[in-house]
């Protein structure tokens, strides 16, 4: 490399080590600038996502509809006109130590076959005493279900229940007093099926 006299570096000498380092120095901010832009896309991209990115979508499943029709609109389930409840009693009166046995009479009146409910969430033995409403077995029912049964033309059955002179309230609430003597009603029903009340006496 040459020198001017006295050993100094020439001025073009000088002027390219400036432009050099100038350029040097551009790269390097270049290269700075590049790298934060760069992380800061990584995390723009993880916090914002692609706003046109489509979501997944959720799709609900179709509920029944008229294209399926119902028991009843099918002629399996008994009809109200088709299906009667009675309500009968053992003995028509008491001693004070014998507990009245109530029963419930379904029959299919109708001339097809057809299903009833029959299960005990449709099932109430209801007593009662003028207004007073003594007792009944939904007050204190525990799991109760739902059987669907099959009733020829002019089938019956029924269901029993003993009942134990106690009273009873809505939500099995604890009643202490118990049914005097006297003159008492009980009524069946199924469902939206109801009997005709029968009388009975305590003694």
């Amino acid at each position: 490399m040459s020198k001017t006299s006295g050993g100094k570096e020439s001025a073009g000498v000088y002027r390219r080590r400036r432009i050099t380092v100038a350029i040097a120095a551009l790269l390097l901010v270049g290269v700075i600038i590049w790298g934060i832009t760069a992380l800061v896309g990584l995390f723009s991209s993880g916090d914002n996502p692609n706003p046109t990115a489509a979501a997944p979508s959720v799709q609900a499943t179709p509920s029944a509809d008229g294209s399926e029709k119902p028991k009843e609109a099918s002629g399996e389930v008994c009809k109200d006109d088709e299906v009667k409840i009675t309500a009968s009693t053992d003995k028509k009166s008491y001693a004070p130590e014998e507990n009245p046995v109530l029963t419930l009479g379904i029959e299919n009146t109708s001339d097809r076959d057809c299903e009833v409910n029959v299960g005990t969430s449709q099932q109430e033995f209801l007593i009662s005493s003028g207004s007073d409403r003594i007792f009944s077995t939904v007050d204190c029912l525990a799991n109760s279900e739902d059987v669907m049964l099959k009733f020829a033309a002019g089938q019956k059955e029924s269901a029993r229940f003993e009942w134990d002179r106690k009273r009873s309230a809505p939500g099995c609430k604890a009643i202490n007093s118990k049914p005097l003597p006297g003159t008492y009603k009980f009524t069946a029903a199924l469902g939206e099926f109801t009997s005709d009340p029968v009388t009975f006496v305590l003694k």
